[in-house]
């Protein structure tokens, strides 16, 4: 009589090998390759020449009237993702001891979730140097460009804002945008303050 066994354990197998392909077709494993990607409602960028070795700050007051910015990186759903300082940042030493270079300076805050209330946001002229040395507040007339947006990301990304202004001397902080945000996500521009968005942050006795 023929020992029929090898040929059993041989279907066995091939029955194996086809469930475990429909199981991996049906629930396929997870990659890390993505990683971790975090939500926001809108990005608050300012950008200024990679040619000029300057220190321009992003300011955001939210509705909770702590100022987001250099010294402040976190607050509710504001968070300040990239502080610029110029050519001490622009320059990146790799891990086989060349250098490159970024390709802009630029600062970004995020808006993580939506937080109805009143913004304002502005930007600062924290240091600029030449030729390594840094410029006192009495020099004027340094002519620096600064471009600002602030994107929509979601559901799709869109431009709601953009402005270009000049940066006079060290110390000066211009006013770009005041608006409400409602619990939708709808912005509604209204006419910034008067009063320097940096204010609040300098003194200290302010509500």
């Amino acid at each position: 009589m023929t020992d029929r066994s090898p040929i059993w354990i041989g279907l066995a197998d091939l029955m194996l090998c086809v469930v475990s392909v429909v199981i991996v077709a049906v629930n396929p494993p997870t990659t890390k390759a993505a990683g971790i990607q975090e939500k926001a409602e809108y990005l608050l960028s300012s950008e200024w020449p990679v040619s000029i070795d300057a220190d321009v700050d992003i300011w955001l007051i939210p509705p909770s009237k702590r100022p987001v910015f250099y010294g402040s990186r976190d607050v509710g759903c504001a968070r300040l993702d990239s502080d610029n300082r110029g050519f001490m940042d622009e320059r990146v030493t790799l891990a086989d001891g060349s250098v490159t270079e970024v390709k802009s300076d630029k600062e970004t805050i995020s808006l993580r979730c939506l937080e109805p209330g009143h913004y304002d946001l502005g930007v600062n002229l924290y240091a600029y140097r030449k030729n390594g040395a840094p410029l006192l507040s009495v020099e004027h007339n340094l002519a620096l460009p600064v471009h600002v947006e602030i994107v929509g990301v979601n559901p799709a990304v869109h431009l709601v804002f953009q402005k270009d202004v000049t940066l006079d001397h060290v110390g000066e902080t211009i006013n770009l945008a005041s608006f409400d945000l409602d619990k939708a996500g709808h912005i509604t521009f209204v006419d910034p303050p008067l009063e320097p968005v940096t204010t609040r942050a300098y003194k200290p006795g302010l509500p």
